[in-house]
């Protein structure tokens, strides 16, 4: 069986949804394949910046029924050294400079939507193979036992680079950091007042987001550590978190929702192929520090959208023209963002003494320049351009 659909979109979840809504605008049919099935059983936390808050707004998603938890404030120091830098909403005439949401409540109203404008989208949809050719491409892939195919001018991927399918063209570039995120939720002996943290150690990172009543904790460790700790109960493993970052948010004693993955960059390169485009994680994914990842996805999804719905109906929408003009455009945030967060990883995780006070000068000289705060949170909240 072979279906028909102007734009062709792998991958259902936040980013690809996100697309598929902002594109099935006009006259275009888009169909979205989605390998899973049923309500999604991820537990993360997503952290979006407040232009992430207006993409979604747009797509008619953003409502109290996310329960979203504002970031007013973020606090950045170091672990064994002087210099800190604060950055507050108010000093960036902005309600918030960011918001922290449940990932499953996220991918439930984009899904709502998807169904209040008869989106069509096929679950257990398991991709096979990729091919294109000058005037389209196609997708195969199984479905319910039968292999089926779908043909389209342009084959969107937002499958969080999951894909083993090696697509012409288009180069994967991995850079392994040798750490590991643990993640869990942490319940401080006082209310978080919206402020997020972020503090450097020699081991790597640890953020601590606001979550409701809760901490979304992100701690970086050495592979080895993270066997370790992850072995321990859970006041053992709480014991070990409150010595590694200090009493800056109060003590802990709750802890739940215990994870933990290894981070790695990873990047195509060029993000679009003959009749493809990749946005989202499956064109980049980013180390956590700084929460950069999703948002930079988000972006990727409104901007070739926007690019797509100029076009007149008639216009084939797979051209290279058009996927030059996405690539060109996405290209100074990627890069920007890309080394923003390989920047920090590289400056911050390590407990060299002279980097270590390079860095509370630093912090220290970004705390006395309000200017300077304010255009580093102008990017993180709208984007990493120059």
């Amino acid at each position: 069986m072979t279906l028909h659909a102007d734009i062709a979109v792998i991958g259902g979840g936040p980013v690809g949804l996100a697309f598929a809504l902002a594109a099935s605008t006009g006259a275009r049919k888009v169909i979205v394949l989605e390998a899973n099935t049923g309500a999604a059983s991820d537990t993360r936390t997503l952290a979006l910046a407040q232009g992430s808050r207006l993409i979604l707004e747009r797509l008619g998603v953003w409502a109290s029924a996310l329960f979203p938890t504002e970031i007013q404030s973020i606090h950045v120091t170091q672990r064994g050294g002087f210099g800190q830098t604060v950055i507050h909403a108010k000093d960036c005439d902005t309600p918030a400079l960011g918001y922290t949401l449940s990932y499953r409540a996220l991918l439930a109203a984009l899904t709502q939507r998807a169904a209040e404008r008869h989106l069509e989208i096929i679950e257990g949809a398991q991709v096979l193979d990729i091919s294109t050719t000058g005037t389209f491409g196609a997708v195969t892939y199984s479905h319910a036992g039968v292999e089926q195919v779908l043909s389209a001018n342009l084959i969107v991927m937002a499958d969080g680079g999951r894909s083993p399918i090696q697509l012409t063209g288009i180069q994967i570039k991995n850079k392994d950091y040798g750490q590991v995120a643990l993640l869990a939720r942490v319940s401080p002996d006082r209310p978080h007042a919206g402020i997020a943290y972020e503090r450097f150690t020699s081991a790597g990172p640890i953020a601590l987001l606001p979550v409701g009543n809760e901490f979304g904790l992100v701690w970086t460790v050495a592979p080895v550590e993270a066997v370790r700790i992850t072995a321990l109960d859970d006041a053992s493993y709480l014991n070990e978190f409150q010595q590694a970052f200090g009493d800056y948010a109060g003590k802990f004693h709750g802890l739940n929702s215990r994870f933990q993955f290894p981070l790695k960059l990873r990047y195509a390169a060029p993000t679009t192929a003959n009749r493809i485009a990749l946005i989202g994680n499956a064109a980049q994914a980013l180390h956590p520090v700084a929460g950069q990842g999703f948002n930079l996805g988000l972006r990727d999804a409104e901007q070739l959208a926007r690019l797509l719905n100029a076009l007149d109906a008639g216009i084939d929408c797979g051209t290279m023209t058009l996927l030059q003009k996405y690539r060109r455009s996405r290209l100074p945030d990627t890069r920007t963002g890309i080394g923003f967060t390989d920047g920090l990883v590289r400056s911050f995780s390590n407990a060299n003494p002279v980097m270590r006070a390079g860095r509370g000068l630093g912090l220290a000289a970004l705390q006395l320049a309000p200017f300077a705060r304010r255009r580093l949170a102008e990017r993180m909240m709208f984007g990493m351009s120059p």
